[in-house]
């Protein structure tokens, strides 16, 4: 439950679980330095990006100040109440979707020769969490496939492509859905999806009870 309430702020505080290319370099997603914000093939960050990160600190530090002053306003407990729990309400829901979207025991990894655009860009599932909140969360969930291959599509746009790319003639068996609960799912996951080899350029997931196996072979 941890990982579910506290990934998201390591993550754009310090690059938490982010790609291990950015590991021992200013990695905040905070600093308009950081080199998450490096352009392609350059060594610094393009100026209009700085300013972009700058104005994002300043809002969200004007919004601490506001939640601060709330609270001596209104009351700690009132915050808490309104505010403290909606939050960790969405953001449990915002690492649940995303780690599903990623991590089950068929999805596999691509790295060196292996790895194609279109492969990393299909390394994702569509999962249903139920009409009202794949509405609520405009469809971001049940259509990230279509996401991940067309990201400047508008999401009003995503269902209709959904519908074309499950098509045989289209990606057929490359598409990915999966209806299990979400409960399920997630018990899934987590409980086979703990590691990848370090070998080989298509990485399998693999559980705790692989690497008890394989150090036994080693010994």
């Amino acid at each position: 439950m941890g990982h579910l309430y506290f990934y998201r702020p390591g993550y754009l505080i310090a690059n938490f679980s982010g790609p291990s290319k950015y590991r021992g370099k200013t990695n905040s997603h905070f600093n308009p330095n950081s080199a998450l914000f490096v352009d392609r093939g350059k060594e610094t960050v393009e100026p209009a990006t700085r300013w972009e990160v700058v104005v994002s600190d300043f809002g969200f530090f004007l919004t601490i100040g506001g939640i601060v002053y709330a609270a001596q306003t209104w009351g700690t407990l009132t915050m808490i109440f309104y505010y403290f729990i909606p939050y960790l309400i969405v953001n449990l829901f915002l690492v649940l979707i995303t780690y599903l979207q990623h991590t089950d025991s068929y999805i596999r990894h691509y790295r060196g020769k292996a790895f194609t655009w279109e492969r990393g860009a299909l390394a994702t599932v569509d999962r249903s969490f139920g009409w009202l909140l794949d509405a609520s969360l405009h469809h971001i969930a049940d259509t990230h496939v279509a996401h991940h291959l067309f990201h400047t599509m508008p999401f009003y746009n995503a269902i209709e492509a959904t519908k074309i790319l499950r098509r045989a003639d289209v990606l057929g068996p490359y598409y990915l859905r999966d209806n299990t609960p979400i409960p399920a799912a997630l018990y899934r996951s987590w409980s086979y999806c703990r590691y990848v080899d370090n070998e080989g350029d298509i990485l399998e997931w693999r559980t705790p009870e692989d690497l008890a196996k394989d150090l036994k072979k080693t010994k």
